[in-house]
């Protein structure tokens, strides 16, 4: 475990998942099971930071910025973004029983999207120009606006029959499928795929 300034504790050493294609199902997917037991891939503010850093959601100014924050700020942050996770289980949930998403999970949604106040600004890329989104005021509650706007993109611009959950029903993980076939059925073929085609040849019947 490392010490981790400015992010309100100490950082866990357990690898993170990246099976969902989505941001905000890579969220979903910090719960997970292992050996029968659940387990909580986010236990702080600091792994918090280290997963939003490896999901690419949070710029580098941005991670350094947080570290400006403080412990009451960031474990306000970290509650959120649990309450966000809870709130995107439940939502996938439904949307793979062919529901749609309640008001208090869109509220969720639009609660952490609020907190996003930008303007754009053209900036240099190489020889060419693009827009970038410029923070008009700085919040730490803004780390989780990216995984606000990837639930907001599923809902409103996804295909919501690519949302698949694992078929190993031991397993809590989610997915977009973007497979050519859209035929994809685990969470990783390393993992619950394996376990299924051996389990198949076991009870195989020659």
């Amino acid at each position: 475990m490392a010490k981790e300034p400015g992010t309100g504790g100490v950082r866990q050493t357990r690898p993170f998942l990246w099976l969902g294609h989505l941001p905000c199902l890579d969220l979903v997917n910090t719960e997970a099971v292992s050996e029968g037991k659940p387990v909580d891939m986010l236990a702080g503010a600091a792994d918090l930071m280290a997963w939003l850093q490896e999901a690419g959601v949070v710029t580098e100014s941005a991670a350094r910025a947080a570290q400006e924050y403080g412990k009451a700020e960031m474990g306000a942050v970290f509650r959120e973004a649990l309450a966000l996770r809870s709130s995107l289980r439940r939502m996938a949930e439904r949307l793979t029983e062919g529901k749609g998403p309640t008001d208090e999970q869109l509220d969720v949604i639009n609660r952490v999207l609020a907190e996003r106040a930008t303007h754009q600004k053209l900036v240099r890329k190489g020889k060419d120009y693009g827009l970038a989104l410029v923070p008009e005021r700085e919040s730490a509650m803004q780390l989780l606006a990216p995984l606000a706007e990837s639930a907001a993109w599923l809902l409103a611009e996804g295909d919501l029959t690519l949302l698949r959950r694992c078929e190993n029903p031991k397993c809590v993980l989610y997915f977009y499928d973007i497979t050519r076939n859209g035929r994809r059925r685990w969470c990783s073929m390393a993992a619950c795929g394996s376990r299924a085609v051996l389990f198949a040849l076991n009870t195989r019947r020659w």
